[in-house]
């Protein structure tokens, strides 16, 4: 009897933690000296819907993938270029080509992490007179909190050296909390999202004359979920207006849900039939990349009983003979490049 009820309060109590909102920390979030975070690059054809709210339901099914990279490096300060020049800073963020941004975490007399400045060849802010406040730990579902900064800037062009302020404000919230699907119909549940409002203002001097004006506002969309400490996915549109103007729109997944996006990808696309099977069975998929493509039948006891190389044509519509296999449940292991995928397979 108290094992029976000792299983029903555990039962009990791990739906709980499975079911409770996710709540950002600076324990399991924040990032620290070594930390690597990878993101690809993806894009889309249509305007993509980041509703705020509970309960919110967002479909990010039809990106379409993308070759460029970006990584996070998270550093010592002493490592980089500018060292000197922030002093008060803890680490470092190195963007993988020529960037820096340059962060202080602090524990009193409250526990939150700051935004002192960036560097860039061309570009250069530093919020020395105030820093940016882009997270008080922890973060739930209703976190709201908006921070002025200002500081100097510095923009590099062909012909002249230009100094000038920064100043602005930044808000955070987190605004929503719900399901996110990613292509090949990857889901994850229990989802915070947090958005991130930016804006600058920098006043552009050669010496003693203006020589600009810029305003650049960003908002970026991010998604977390509790098995990642770096948001799965991350949706950024910037404008830049004034003497300077451009606009970017930027959206990226975390290296470490890559391989489940393939999978799952590959997973409706690959189909076999009749099953069961007397003998002939057939096998249908899509191979975009023109990888390499093989399939492993494996018996219910995790034996390969039969390998069969598909080549790496973009279509794949073959038809294997299994008449050799004696009668029993199977499964069939498709891979392509790195990716595999896995369907059950009786043969009668």
């Amino acid at each position: 009897m108290k094992k029976i009820y000792f299983t029903i309060l555990s039962t009990l109590f791990f739906t709980q933690i499975s079911n409770a909102q996710l709540i950002l920390t600076k324990a399991i979030n924040e990032p620290v000296i070594g930390d690597l975070n990878i993101m690809h690059r993806w894009d889309s054809t249509t305007a993509l819907s980041n509703s705020f709210g509970p309960g919110t339901f967002w479909d990010f099914s039809t990106l379409t993938t993308n070759t460029a990279v970006a990584s996070s490096n998270y550093t010592t300060v002493a490592s980089t270029p500018s060292a000197s020049t922030y002093p008060n800073a803890t680490f470092a963020e190195y963007d993988g080509i020529s960037g820096y941004n340059y962060w202080k975490a602090t524990t009193s007399p409250t526990t939150q992490l700051e935004l002192l400045g960036l560097l860039q060849p061309s570009l250069s802010i530093n919020l020395n007179a105030n820093s940016a406040i882009v997270s008080i730990w922890p973060i739930a579902f209703g976190y709201n909190k908006t921070d002025v900064f200002s500081g100097t800037a510095s923009v590099q062009t062909p012909t002249a050296n230009l100094t000038g302020t920064a100043n602005g404000n930044l808000k955070t919230v987190a605004s929503g909390n719900g399901t996110v699907v990613l292509p090949g119909g990857l889901t994850f549940t229990n989802v915070l999202q947090v958005t991130t409002t930016q804006t600058i203002n920098v006043s552009l001097f050669v010496g003693p004359f203006p020589a600009g004006t810029a305003t650049i506002m960003s908002t970026n969309y991010q998604y977390y979920h509790s098995t990642q400490k770096f948001p799965i996915i991350s949706i950024n549109y910037q404008s830049t207006s004034g003497s300077f103007s451009n606009n970017i729109a930027t959206i990226r997944i975390n290296n470490n849900v890559i391989a489940g996006i393939d999978e799952a990808s590959l997973n409706t696309t690959f189909l076999i039939y009749p099953n069961p099977t007397s003998g002939k069975l057939n096998v249908m998929l899509s191979n975009t990349k023109s990888e390499n493509v093989s399939i492993k039948i494996i018996n219910n006891i995790g034996q390969i009983v039969k390998t069969i190389n598909l080549g790496n044509a973009t279509d794949i519509n073959n038809q294997l003979d299994l008449s050799g296999l004696a009668s029993g449940v199977y499964f069939v292991k498709t891979t392509i490049g790195n990716s595999s995928s896995s369907k059950k397979l009786i043969k009668e």
